[in-house]
């Protein structure tokens, strides 16, 4: 069994945030946001976040949402191929709504695990556990990551692209926040993840 070990580390700029490491044989991995103008205070507008590297896929996510964007409406595409993305919003247990994604006859599950924005990517043979950690710098949290199994290039592409989607639907306290916001501000329809 295959398994390493990589950091991401935040990082900020003018135009674009997010994370960087190196990860393994893939070399160097990218998650990145661009950063929000102070003048921008449209809800309503789309962001796109982007994992890349010398090894990786292009992924880019695109949802609702600033600065980080949630999973409705969220759009995610490998290469420019669209990824089939759904979860039970009705399910209590994190891994009863865990995120299912389906990439090319690929079948994964994404299921955040707890604290510190702990999460796993898992399909058959392969796993990408990733959570966050203080950085040894003193500033912020990294993201730690460990892949086992027979990981490629899409697993890792896959599993780090969330880092910077706001994955608070998938725990049970989102679960427990949406159905009292369903019961405060009912709506006529729910588009769910992945619609269009």
């Amino acid at each position: 069994m295959n398994e390493f070990m990589f950091e991401l580390e935040q990082f900020s700029a003018k135009e674009e945030e997010g994370r960087s490491g190196t990860a393994g044989a893939f070399g160097t991995v990218t998650v990145s946001v661009p950063r929000r103008k102070f003048r921008d205070k449209s809800l309503g507008n789309s962001t796109e976040i982007r994992a890349d590297g010398e090894h990786i896929p292009e992924v880019v996510y695109r949802a609702v949402g600033r600065p980080r964007p949630g999973l409705r409406d969220g759009r995610l595409l490998v290469d420019g191929t669209p990824v089939d993305l759904s979860f039970n919003r009705n399910a209590l247990r994190n891994k009863s709504r865990a995120l299912q994604l389906t990439h090319q006859g690929r079948a994964y599950a994404y299921i955040v695990t707890g604290n510190r924005k702990g999460a796993v990517l898992r399909r058959a043979g392969a796993d990408i556990t990733i959570a966050r950690e203080k950085s040894t710098s003193g500033r912020g949290l990294n993201s730690v990551g460990t892949a086992t199994g027979d990981v490629d290039a899409v697993d890792l592409a896959l599993a780090v692209v969330f880092e910077e989607v706001d994955t608070f639907d998938l725990t049970s306290f989102g679960a427990a926040t949406t159905a009292f916001n369903r019961i405060v501000t009912p709506r006529t329809h729910d588009s769910g993840v992945g619609s269009e």
